[in-house]
């Protein structure tokens, strides 16, 4: 196959017809067809980069839809992003040897890059003594990890990076300005390369800037082309998945945006789709002395501030002086390190996320990664119930703390600015007849707290009648 038509497929045919009536097995077995096909078709590419682009607008598309009206596009999503996206990456074809000149430089130039970016990574986590939450404590996440909790994240960012690095920057300025002095001063006499970074650190970080902002705004160029696609239900016809034409520069960032997903997939950690270039670029250039401020003003605030909205009130004043991503970091770092009365709660950093926009669209805009973390939480937490649920043989003691997590999860987060993730987990849930009493709690009761435990006990009979249990 020279190229992924996913609508040339028979089963997505099947897939498009389905509607909010469809028997929930017929939605399973339309999705596992649809998920064999795309595997044979795969198998049989020999162009696994035009395989991906399809492959990633066919996700985009899935993603746009409601899933009251196609009951099937979490679990297709979630199947092609385990199932598919792994085996189109193993298909890469194997690297030739790389015989440029200014290698070694090259790679002194990435680490020293990724190194940056992972320091400051570090001191995001509290795992640096100058930050005020060092060594009192961290809040325990009962789902996967946010990306910049994680500690593997650094090593999908310098797989990005080194990528990156190589295909834009060999060019005759950076040889002359960087790589020609490194080899010279440093490689070529054994010396060590930080006093090399040191003295040349404003022009350095400044061609990195450039670097990166290039890659924001490719992000933005096709995030525009991509906006241009219908996403009414009775649009999804297969010219739905056509992708339209991309330049090579939006085909790079695409395929190094889908490695860094890939790798999030492999190591379980969460990485949101606002966590692109503008996040590392940010990454990169963090303020630390006033990212370590504004984080201990937070704290401060939070452990001795006289009630919830004076706290939030100071917490406005660092808002006005921070960019939208720089102030997320503070405020998830706030969030998950420190002591129990300082850390930032979750009621704050709800009523920050909330209180940055008068809608849900422009508050995604102004506090993504928070929106995004907040959101993300019951989805994920979901996905683990309904693992644990779909099992022949399950732990009922371990289940019943996913439900309490799952109850506290709902209960903290606002209904109304939230209502598609919760409604995601009711999607989710339809798929696990056993987890329908949740559903008819998410959905038709408001997700009260009165009836939640009627509805566990409800679940808990069925599936201690499905696992033998007395």
């Amino acid at each position: 196959m020279d190229n992924l038509m996913a609508a040339s497929l028979p089963s997505l045919q099947r897939f498009a017809r389905l509607n909010s009536n469809s028997d929930k097995t017929e939605v399973s077995e339309v999705v596992a067809a649809v998920i064999e096909d795309l595997r044979v078709t795969v198998k049989n590419t020999i162009d696994p980069a035009s395989a991906r682009r399809s492959i990633a607008d066919l996700l985009d598309f899935l993603n746009s839809l409601k899933s009251t009206v196609h009951p099937g596009r979490v679990e297709l999503a979630q199947s092609i992003s385990q199932k598919i996206i792994p085996e189109l990456y193993q298909k890469d074809e194997p690297a030739e040897y790389d015989n440029y000149e200014y290698l070694r430089a090259e790679y002194l130039l990435v680490n020293h890059i990724c190194s940056k970016i992972a320091d400051n990574l570090s001191l995001i986590r509290g795992e640096v003594s100058a930050h005020p939450g060092f060594r009192k404590g961290r809040r325990e996440f009962a789902v996967h990890p946010l990306c910049i909790y994680a500690t593997i994240y650094a090593s999908g960012i310098r797989d990005l990076m080194t990528k990156l690095v190589t295909v834009r920057l060999r060019n005759k300025k950076i040889q002359t300005t960087i790589y020609e002095p490194l080899t010279r001063d440093v490689i070529g006499v054994g010396k060590n390369p930080d006093s090399f970074f040191e003295d040349n650190v404003i022009y350095i970080d400044e061609q990195v800037t450039k670097l990166l902002d290039w890659g924001i705004s490719v992000e933005q160029a096709i995030a525009a082309k991509k906006s241009g696609t219908p996403d009414a239900p009775d649009e999804f016809t297969p010219k739905e998945f056509i992708p339209k034409e991309f330049t090579g520069e939006e085909l790079l960032i695409q395929e190094l945006r889908d490695k860094l997903k890939l790798h999030s997939e492999i190591n379980e950690y969460f990485l949101p789709q606002s966590a692109g270039f503008e996040l590392i670029r940010q990454l990169y250039t963090l303020n630390k002395g006033r990212f370590l401020h504004s984080v201990k003003e937070i704290q401060n605030a939070t452990k001795y501030g006289n009630d919830h909205s004076q706290v939030v009130l100071q917490i406005d004043q660092i808002v006005n002086d921070t960019a939208e991503l720089e102030f997320d970091l503070i405020a998830l770092s706030a969030h998950a390190v420190g002591g129990e009365q300082s850390m930032l709660t979750y009621k704050a950093l709800q009523d920050i996320c909330i209180g940055s926009a008068r809608t849900r669209d422009a508050m995604l805009e102004a506090r993504p990664l928070i929106a995004a973390e907040l959101g993300r939480q019951p989805i994920h937490m979901a996905k683990q119930i309904i693992f644990e649920a779909q099992k022949k043989i399950g732990n009922i003691q371990k289940i019943e703390e996913m439900f309490e997590n799952f109850r506290e999860m709902i209960s903290r987060l606002n209904q109304k600015r939230f209502e598609p993730e919760i409604k995601t987990c009711a999607s989710m849930m339809l798929a696990s007849k056993s987890l329908h009493p949740l559903v008819k709690w998410l959905e038709n009761e408001g997700a009260e707290e009165g009836t939640f435990f009627l509805r566990m006990q409800q679940v808990q009979i069925v599936l201690k009648k499905k696992w033998n249990i007395v």
